[in-house]
């Protein structure tokens, strides 16, 4: 508390009231701004350690794989689900249509070939088409046969060497039956032409050069003729899927008759008559 003081007071007096209450009124100011000031520092740090807080809280939702608060688009439509592919059907696409087949076997002469005229050989069978259903298709198939001649018949014409090679040009239509899931058979049959090349030959002494020189011997053909004529073949086979029953691709064996209407050997013209054989093959089709 200041003590009164009048104008009769004495000037010391005076200074020293004034003195005493400037005194007093800093103290109080002093006060009430410290006290302010704490509580900012206070709550300041309060914040701080809520947004902190609110910040791990936000990573910990990230890393957790916490769904965002508000809506998102789903994108899976536009790369499509799974539930937008529908099983695939095998007979549906145009490729479960392309029909092929490939193989390679050994071939037999039947009926008046076997007289003298040719042996055994061998053949490999290549060719495409277009299945209508899974039962029925058509092919058309490039058949080359080799086969030799005997020694005999090379010995009375003077030469050393024979064989006779058919390439075969056939449209054969085939039709399948299931005998079992992975299992079944079929009959092909069609007709086409072949041209029928046969060939003598000698051995003759050749020089073969790589990174030096050396001489050998090497059948040449001396002799050679051939025909362009009608050919028909009629064939069945057994086959298994072996990729799978739903598969289109089958492992075959099959046998086919083979008939070329090649010419008669004439006083002018050279040939060995028809000729038949039967090309036993194993191979892939689809």
């Amino acid at each position: 508390m200041v003590a009164n003081c009048d104008r009769t007071c004495p000037l010391s007096r005076r200074m020293m009231a004034v003195a005493t209450a400037l005194a007093i009124g800093f103290s109080l100011s002093a006060a009430a701004q410290t006290a302010p000031a704490s509580k900012i520092s206070a709550d300041a740090q309060s914040y701080s350690s809520s947004a902190a807080y609110q910040v791990d809280l936000n990573s910990s939702d990230a890393l957790l794989g916490a769904a965002p608060a508000g809506p998102v688009a789903n994108a899976s439509p536009q790369y499509g689900g799974h539930s937008n592919y529908p099983s695939y059907n095998s007979n549906s696409g145009t490729w479960s249509h392309i029909a092929f087949v490939g193989g390679v076997g050994a071939t037999a002469p039947i009926g008046n070939d076997t007289n003298g005229y040719e042996t055994w050989g061998y053949n490999f069978d290549v060719g495409g088409g277009w299945n209508f259903s899974k039962n029925f298709g058509v092919l058309f198939e490039y058949i080359f046969n080799k086969n030799k001649i005997p020694g005999a018949t090379i010995a009375e014409v003077g030469a050393q060497g024979g064989n006779i090679n058919s390439h075969l040009f056939l449209f054969d239509p085939v039709y399948y039956f299931a005998l079992h899931n992975s299992l079944g058979a079929y009959v092909t049959g069609g007709a086409g032409f072949s041209r029928k090349v046969t060939n003598f030959t000698d051995l003759e002494e050749t020089e073969e050069c790589y990174y030096f020189c050396y001489y050998g011997y090497a059948p040449e053909t001396v002799d050679s003729f051939s025909s362009i004529q009608g050919a028909y073949d009629l064939g069945l086979g057994v086959y298994v899927k072996a990729f799978g029953p739903d598969s289109s691709g089958k492992l075959f064996l099959q046998a086919r008759y083979v008939f070329v209407d090649s010419p008669a050997p004439t006083r002018t013209t050279d040939g060995e008559g028809t000729e038949g054989i039967i090309p036993v093959t194993i191979g892939l089709r689809f």
